[in-house]
């Protein structure tokens, strides 16, 4: 339990809220220089948040083998893999060119959609698995980020001449700022779940 509790506990260094506004105007007082970290840190807020809860996925199935061995768990969720990791710096750099620039705002939308289908199917999951224990665990499937069409976005782009970005930048600041804050009380639900069901068990 304390390795979840750890995890958990360590969203306030991975789940990084970043808000839009402060970073445009850091952008435009700096003459462009905070467009880097900004860009930067986006990336690795994305990273580091994906990184932690596919090994949270793996704690808590451990943990429910321990506490429900007459239930078959798992070792490793059953949905698709977990997506990889996007090097930042490289990533960062790129965005000077347009076409990567606007690839990556995109890619940031799109692996966030990805990612919460992957965590709507393990909570499916989890709650397959915790129905006969008794205990309430009150976790529903969610979505924070709204689909947008890859025709949408392109024809989007062009017809603005790029300005664009900014609209697509505020979406990806507030769509990771939702998914994190929807993410944080399903997590606390969870952790009251796993030690009720310790308890039990114990």
């Amino acid at each position: 339990m304390l390795e979840i509790e750890q995890n958990i506990a360590s969203r306030k260094e991975t789940d990084r809220i970043m808000w839009f506004s402060m970073w445009a105007v850091l952008s435009v007082a700096s003459f462009g220089v905070a467009w880097f970290p900004m860009v930067y840190y986006m990336i690795k807020r994305r990273n580091d948040h994906f990184a932690r809860q596919e090994k949270l996925e793996t704690l808590i199935l451990s943990k429910l083998r321990k506490t429900s061995p007459k239930t078959k768990v798992p070792e490793s969720p059953k949905t698709v893999k977990p997506l990889s990791s996007r090097n930042a710096t490289t990533w960062t750099l790129l965005t000077l060119l347009i076409v990567p620039a606007f690839y990556l705002f995109y890619s940031l939308k799109s692996d966030l959609q990805k990612h919460e289908k992957h965590e709507q199917d393990f909570l499916a999951e989890i709650r397959g698995l915790a129905k006969d224990s008794a205990i309430p665990l009150n976790i529903q499937s969610y979505a924070t980020t709204p689909s947008f069409p890859v025709d949408k976005y392109v024809i989007l782009s062009v017809v603005t001449f790029g300005l664009a970005a900014a609209y697509w930048l505020y979406r990806i600041f507030n769509d990771y700022n939702n998914h994190f804050k929807m993410q944080w009380m399903i997590e606390d639900e969870l952790l009251r779940f796993l030690k009720e069901l310790e308890q039990k068990a114990s």
